[in-house]
């Protein structure tokens, strides 16, 4: 369903235009400055709360017929799943620092900065695969009837911060 992709699409460029932010918090993290703490955890609560929760979930499926459908595949497929599950967890552990350092008991900056650079690279490259193999794969593929069961199966949801009517938090 080419509106599917076109969101996913935008989802992605959404998504990218947050690590930024977060890629420049984390800067001025590395080099001992003052990042705001808030805006990396509103960045996290969103990325945990809306890309792990509902967009990375809903690829999950698409992914499975993509990999029913096309065998050469299966390997870069499982691979993003994987990440999938990875992302999620680094995510989790990158909302708990951050909010370590917010409350004022910070462990190791060291550990930190490794996790949060591990979420933006992997991020990073894995929306750069979906978009250049994975996407265009699920267009050709597809078919009507696989996009409805897939949209029955996870429920639409506004975006909470990019949406028409984005969450007070944001």
């Amino acid at each position: 369903m080419p509106d599917t992709l076109a969101l996913w699409h935008t989802e992605h460029a959404n998504f990218a235009r947050l690590l930024n932010l977060l890629d420049d918090q984390l800067a001025l993290f590395h080099d001992a400055g003052a990042p705001d703490y808030e805006l990396m955890q509103e960045i996290m609560f969103y990325m945990t709360h809306y890309s792990d929760v509902l967009h990375h979930p809903k690829e999950d499926l698409v992914f499975a017929k993509i990999r029913e459908r096309e065998a050469s595949v299966a390997k870069v497929v499982d691979e993003l799943a994987v990440q999938h599950r990875h992302l999620k967890s680094a995510g989790e552990h990158l909302v708990s620092h951050l909010d370590e350092i917010i409350n004022g008991t910070i462990s190791s900056r060291a550990e930190i900065e490794a996790n949060a650079r591990d979420y933006v690279d992997t991020l990073r490259r894995h929306m750069r695969v979906e978009e250049t193999q994975i996407l265009p794969l699920a267009e050709r593929l597809l078919t009507a009837r696989d996009w409805s069961a897939i949209h029955a199966a996870i429920a639409p949801c506004e975006d909470p911060l990019f949406g028409k009517h984005p969450e007070r938090r944001y």
